[in-house]
């Protein structure tokens, strides 16, 4: 006898996984929290934060980068934002300081921390230039100088 599963089983199982994906994927964001450094800050003000920096092969390396920003700031993305954050791999080996192997961007709207937009990309150009903040230097520069 084969074992089967009915249509309203199935049914509820993607209600939940469509109900749950959010809230799993906030809360990995969330668990980088929990060692951010802050490295400085831009000229407009906003903090620039790291965290979980990890060693890769051939000079990559991956880390967390939160912005807060001092002002809600509109950004390429839509917005107004009050933070970024971006798992994000670097290529320290490059000759190219701006361009990002690969990245992962959380955006949100407002100070709970409210989720609006998501990005993934296998590579940035554009990661932390000037339309994003002016950041991006500031951030490889750091994570690529961890041991």
């Amino acid at each position: 006898m084969a074992l089967t599963s009915s249509p309203m089983k199935k049914g509820l199982f993607i209600i939940i996984a469509v109900v749950l994906a959010p809230a799993l994927l906030v809360g990995v964001v969330a668990l980088a929290a929990g060692d951010w450094q802050e490295i400085g800050a831009t000229a407009a003000g906003d903090q620039v934060l790291v965290s979980s920096v990890s060693a890769r092969k051939n000079g990559l390396r991956s880390a967390w980068i939160r912005v807060e920003y001092k002002e809600p700031t509109k950004l390429p993305q839509g917005g107004p934002f009050v933070e970024l954050r971006a798992r994000v791999r670097f290529n320290c080996a490059s000759a190219v300081p701006g361009v990002v192997t690969n990245s992962e961007w959380f955006y949100s709207r407002d100070h709970s921390g409210k989720l609006v937009v998501s990005k993934k990309t296998h590579r940035d150009d554009q990661f932390g230039q000037a339309s994003e903040g002016d950041f991006g230097g500031m951030a490889r520069e750091f994570v690529c100088k961890q041991k």
